[in-house]
Order: C-alpha cells, then structure tokens, then sequence
C-alpha cells in the first residue's frame, strides 16, 4: 500500500511480536465455542444494520425502522 501511495516504508518489523500457539481445551481462559459463535453472529448483525443505516443515509433516504435485523434507527 505504501509503494502504491509513494511513501518510504520506514517501519521496521519485530518477527518475535506476534507468536502463535494453538489453545488448549483445558485453558481455564478459553472462552467456549457456543459463546464465541454467537459473540460473532451478534457483531456480523451490529455491522450489517450500521451499513444498512449509512447506505440509506448516502442515498438520502429517511432511515427505516432496523428492528427486523435487530437495531433500531
């Protein structure tokens, strides 16, 4: 992206910031899967009735009633 707007890439890059490792079943901190499905479908519904309600405003159109989709204008 930086080349693509000209800009000097000064930043330089920990390889060691970021470290990966699978979770274990039995980490007392790991949230249950049920839990985080629905923690996701919660965002994906947030983020769908936010760009429903910015569309309709970038078209000028009176902001509609969300409650359908779980939001509300």
């Amino acid at each position: 992206m930086l080349d693509m707007l000209g800009l000097p890439d000064d930043t330089v890059t920990d390889p060691h910031r970021y470290i990966w490792r699978p979770v274990s079943s039995k980490d007392p901190n790991r949230t249950p899967l049920a839990k985080r499905l629905l923690r996701e479908v919660a965002n994906r519904r947030r983020t769908r009735a936010r760009l429903i309600e910015l569309q309709a405003r970038a078209d000028g159109r009176p902001i509609e009633d969300l409650s359908a989709i779980g939001e509300a204008a």
